[in-house]
């Protein structure tokens, strides 16, 4: 007998696994969003104008930085060429008052960048909350004895937050370094070809070095 009830709590412990397996699986099914169901929740034309415009903001900010790399080599290259005491602080006054405009070109588009996006993301994450409990509103009864109803404001308020972000702040970020990646690399390659290439290549045993170093500290 004792065999017999083993056997069945360990039969029972098996499909208990198996379902959890299964929903694991099902859930790791489930498709992923498309780029255009993820804007879907802007509500009006102003909410688009807005993205619009914090993305132009983002790819601006974003090009500041090579912008500044340029002038950077540009202005090296001309103070060492400048044998007069005089043409040296003009190219130092210049230099100066570059860095100050690329300053100020930074701080007001970043500022734009945030502002927009960020006006965007509350107003598509309020539509995503309303549509979200208004579908919530249409379900059965039997859809509640199933879920849990208590639960239902945490889902939807943590999902929207990481909504929020993502279509917000991190939408922005990620407008911005794909720019500046772009601008440093043709930058590289426009001042250097060679060298760029030869620091290309040493790029995977830099990173496996930095990496093995960190494992090593972090141990």
């Amino acid at each position: 007998m004792k065999d017999i009830e083993g056997g069945e709590d360990t039969a029972h412990s098996d499909s208990s696994t198996e379902e959890i397996k299964d929903k694991k699986e099902k859930k790791e099914k489930l498709p992923l969003a498309t780029v255009g169901e993820v804007f879907s929740f802007a509500p009006t034309r102003r909410t688009r104008i807005c993205i619009g415009l914090g993305l132009c903001c983002s790819l601006v900010t974003g090009a500041v930085f090579p912008a500044m790399a340029f002038f950077f080599s540009q202005v090296f290259e001309e103070l060492s060429a400048s044998a007069e005491m005089d043409s040296f602080l003009d190219n130092i006054t210049r230099m100066a008052y570059t860095f100050m405009i690329l300053g100020a070109i930074a701080f007001v588009f970043m500022t734009a960048q945030a502002a927009l996006l960020e006006t965007a993301a509350d107003e598509m994450t309020y539509s995503l909350k309303t549509r979200w409990f208004d579908a919530l509103l249409r379900q059965d009864l039997t859809y509640f004895d199933i879920k849990d109803v208590s639960g239902q404001a945490t889902i939807i308020s943590s999902n929207a937050s990481k909504y929020k972000k993502g279509v917000g702040r991190k939408m922005g970020e990620g407008a911005q370094f794909l720019v500046t990646c772009i601008g440093g690399f043709a930058y590289a390659f426009y001042s250097s070809w060679q060298n760029s290439l030869l620091i290309l290549a040493l790029l995977p045993i830099i990173a496996a070095s930095a990496t093995f170093v960190m494992k090593a500290t972090m141990s």
